[in-house]
């Protein structure tokens, strides 16, 4: 089996795995998609498209996939395990009143982010740790529920 899209299918096998049909349909929704679904989205949004999985399945790949590093796993700020295609360095935005979640890119001043101490007494013990990943969430409103509200406020 190999995806629609070869690209996908590289991606997969350059891992040093197999390009099943359940890994390309998960690939194609995130990627087609761009959303940080939870497993449970996910399976909604497959069975929507007419690609179901069972919920063995979904779990057994997005480990695999995780695993090899094709797809980012990571808590999300309502606490669910969400997983993103994007595997770059980036941040977030998130809406405060529908959740909705956009990736930022780490370009300019986002770039250098790097955690500091929230106290002087901190600064030692802050500068010993080897920080692995930084990941900053930026929280506001999306512009669809800016215009909603709007709408409202006018009605």
């Amino acid at each position: 089996m190999a995806c629609a899209s070869e690209l996908l299918t590289g991606k997969i096998e350059e891992k040093g795995l197999r390009a099943t049909e359940a890994r390309c349909r998960i690939l194609e929704l995130l990627h087609e998609t761009h959303e940080h679904f939870t497993p449970e989205e996910m399976l909604d949004a497959l069975r929507e498209r007419g690609k179901p999985l069972s919920i063995a399945t979904l779990y057994q790949n997005l480990q695999k996939l995780s695993e090899a590093g094709i797809i980012a796993r990571f808590v999300g700020p309502d606490g669910h395990t969400r997983y993103d295609v994007n595997t770059q360095p980036h941040h977030h935005l998130v809406c405060k009143i529908c959740g909705r979640m956009v990736d930022v890119g780490v370009k300019g001043p986002l770039a250098e982010v790097r955690p500091v101490a929230l106290f002087p007494d901190e600064e030692q013990e802050v500068g010993a740790w080897r920080v692995e990943e930084v990941h900053l969430e930026l929280h506001g409103v999306c512009p669809e529920c800016q215009a909603r509200i709007e709408r409202e406020a006018s009605a």
